[in-house]
């Protein structure tokens, strides 16, 4: 878990030093009050990434020339992680020392809800596939190897059909190996997420009825190892060649997500989407917690089109977490509700209530 968190120069918050326990916590604010600039601090330190935008410089506070992110994590021990950003790039610090990205993202498993993850519902399979990678470096984060070898591969293909196609069976050769690996391990992570989505409904109060998962992979016979998706891309290299372009492999995966033997996306209001992603991303958690990584939660909004009844049934999905952020502008529907330490961030300084 968190148990320290510094910030400074990172987007609308103020210079930051911050204990935090295990356990919920609530932090309420207006929009624009930094909750969500919180949040992100504590994904890009875990992560090195940041969910709002793809240029890690955009986080550096407006005025300033560059940020600094430091959490002390208790997990099997005391870790500490840095991020710095500077115009000539970012460096990041395990306990002091420059380390591989491996080894980073390898301290604290992080499961995080922001208002663009209502996608994995709804949205284009590539958002799926982004969520079916969040799941397997949960657990393996050693994998983030092999999808890198993906698509430096997919890369090298595509070039070389952009040149006429010449040669592509070298291609295919290090593509279908890679690919057998990622696939492998979407599959492991789907089986397993599926049977936690069905444990959540079993034992929660949510009477949302039930959620099939189907993991779509590409090709068809991607399961059965490297030599079946060897065949089937050199059966489809004279499409690819007419056509420019791969036309088979992970990067056309797709997870199918029905809900009661219906497309969820045709059927679902608002708030049953929201409820159905964030049991979604609560068997996310619990996947990575069951593969012997305990995850913190960070839920950005995430009570928003949420009637009382259903956030206090969710509350209580998310209460097995060992610790839990949770932001929200809407004070008055937490009332009754059991949380371990309130907070309140109002122009980007953090309160305790």
């Amino acid at each position: 878990m968190l148990v320290h968190l510094e910030a400074r120069g990172f987007r609308n918050l103020e210079s930051l030093s911050q204990p935090f326990e295990a356990g919920s916590h609530l932090i309420l604010g207006a929009n624009g009050a930094g909750k969500t600039s919180l949040i992100e601090a504590m994904y890009l330190l875990a992560t090195t990434r940041s969910f709002r935008t793809p240029r890690i410089s955009d986080c550096c506070r407006h005025g300033e020339s560059e940020f600094h992110l430091a959490g002390e994590m208790d997990t099997d021990r005391r870790t500490l992680l840095e991020i710095d950003w500077r115009p000539g790039g970012t460096e990041r610090r395990v306990n002091g020392q420059r380390t591989s990205l491996v080894e980073h993202l390898g301290v604290l498993p992080i499961v995080c809800w922001t208002a663009n993850d209502v996608e994995i519902l709804v949205g284009a399979p590539a958002v799926r596939r982004r969520f079916l990678d969040r799941g397997v470096l949960g657990l393996r984060p050693g994998a983030i190897s092999v999808m890198s070898r993906y698509r430096q591969a997919l890369t090298e293909k595509r070039q070389l059909l952009a040149r006429g196609g010449v040669e592509l069976e070298i291609w295919n050769q290090v593509l279908s190996t890679a690919a057998a690996e990622l696939i492998r391990d979407r599959s492991k992570y789907v089986e397993r997420l599926a049977q936690a989505v069905s444990l959540i409904l079993e034992q929660s109060r949510l009477a949302l009825g039930e959620i099939e998962l189907r993991y779509r992979c590409s090709p068809a016979s991607g399961l059965e190892g490297s030599a079946a998706i060897e065949r089937e891309l050199t059966a489809a290299s004279q499409r690819e060649r007419a056509l420019c372009q791969p036309l088979l492999g992970p990067h056309r995966d797709d997870l199918s997500i029905r809900w009661d033997g219906h497309d969820l996306r045709r059927v679902a209001s608002a708030g049953e989407r929201k409820a159905l992603g964030l049991v979604l991303l609560a068997a996310h958690g619990q996947v990575i917690a069951d593969g012997g990584r305990d995850p913190i939660y960070l839920l950005d909004d995430a009570d928003t089109e949420l009637d009382r009844d259903r956030l206090n049934a969710l509350w209580e999905v998310f209460g097995v977490a060992r610790q839990l952020f949770f932001t929200s502008n809407r004070p008055r529907i937490w009332d009754g509700i059991e949380i371990g330490q309130r907070w309140f961030c109002d122009s980007g300084r953090l309160v305790s209530g």
